[in-house]
């Protein structure tokens, strides 16, 4: 059984049989479901994954009046009560220092459940770092561009069980995908970084087939970025996921999958890039299959030796001027995954949220004197 339809069963069949009994107050007043981290959220789960942070788990969303009378009742009682397994899944957890992770327990003593009480408010403030303004959560363009897609995902993926309030449900439509603005923001860097793929063969012809594979390999991550932005679709920032969920892909990414492994495999550089050549051209078949910009098509490269027939160089151009003035004016690029690898920025909320003054505050410094733009 996946843990998302496990987690499903638990709560219609033990948690929520226990706050009605227990709470009968709260009829109706709360949403439980499983969103957030981990491969039961995606469905990705199987039985490598049950080792640590998997099993019986969910959700529960109350009112923000409710959680301070209730939350440490409901708490208390689900610890007191809750049965030690459910379907032989062990519904006790314990923090495991080999994992650093919840690994299930067979005892009651100095364990927990797995069984998050929040609301929806402060959910989204500590995930995102962001509060309800008259009843929304707007957010700005450079405030989407500082949330990294993991998180997005985790919000917007998994499954709500139950939502006689609807807030939950509501907020993940709100954020279920970019505006167009922000979207071809993030295209922008994307294409702009696959134009390294002329480093690719220069690397080859001076013997660096290290060098050589590095420069494919960020390449190739960008194609797949770009295939989950074509189709409006948040990618994990659990690169174990990254390229699974890719192949599940509807638009693009059955066409591209065997040249991009073909290309991962090969030494052979006339191979290699004659299969990104394919791919681009793929690429930008759904791009001007979707209208995004003008018609774009692939120009001669005059910049490698020879070395490289085709270069995408223009592509960022054209993308940027459809953009708003505002993004146009921006001092970087792209989002703040794109750009940024570390994830305790980009798991903790109160460190990811602070990136916004880089974008905001971004602005180059004058280089306009004798000397200035060779030095």
């Amino acid at each position: 059984m996946k843990g998302l339809e496990l987690s499903e069963r638990f709560y219609f069949e033990v948690v929520k049989s226990l706050i009605d009994n227990e709470f009968p107050m709260l009829k109706d007043k709360y949403s439980a479901g499983l969103i957030g981290y981990g491969s039961d959220v995606l469905e990705n789960d199987d039985e490598l994954s049950r080792d640590h942070e998997w099993g019986p788990r969910c959700y529960i969303w109350l009112s923000n009046d409710d959680y301070e009378k209730y939350a440490l009742d409901i708490d208390k009682t689900l610890l007191d009560k809750l049965p030690l397994s459910y379907k032989g899944y062990k519904t006790r957890y314990v923090y495991d220092e080999d994992y650093k992770a919840l690994v299930g327990a067979n005892t009651k003593r100095n364990s927990i459940h797995h069984i998050a009480i929040t609301t929806t408010e402060r959910y989204m403030k500590i995930q995102f770092g962001i509060s309800k303004k008259n009843g929304e959560y707007p957010l700005t363009d450079i405030e989407w561009l500082c949330i990294p897609e993991q998180k997005l995902l985790e919000l917007t993926r998994g499954k709500i069980f139950y939502d006689p309030i609807g807030e939950i449900t509501y907020i993940r439509n709100e954020f279920k995908y970019y505006d167009d603005e922000v979207w071809k923001f993030k295209l922008l860097f994307c294409w702009k970084e696959i134009s390294n793929l002329e480093l690719i063969p220069l690397c080859f012809a001076r013997g660096d087939e290290i060098g050589g594979k590095v420069c494919l390999n960020k390449v190739i991550e960008n194609i797949i970025r770009i295939a989950y932005l074509y189709n409006k679709t948040y990618y994990p920032g659990y690169i174990k996921w990254f390229g699974y969920e890719f192949s599940k892909l509807p638009k693009v990414a059955e066409d591209i999958e065997n040249q991009i492994k073909e290309c991962q495999c090969s030494s052979d550089i006339n191979l290699i890039m004659n299969n990104l050549k394919n791919i681009v051209k793929h690429l930008l078949k759904e791009h001007n299959k979707m209208c995004i910009t003008k018609h774009i098509s692939i120009e001669n490269n005059k910049t490698t030796r020879g070395l490289c027939d085709i270069s995408v160089k223009h592509i960022p151009d054209i993308i940027e001027e459809s953009l708003t003035e505002k993004l146009k004016d921006l001092g970087l690029r792209g989002s703040c995954d794109q750009w940024i690898s570390n994830s305790d920025l980009l798991i903790w909320s109160e460190k990811f949220t602070d990136l916004k003054h880089i974008y905001e505050e971004g602005k180059m410094l004058e280089r306009n004197r004798v000397g200035d733009m060779i030095i």
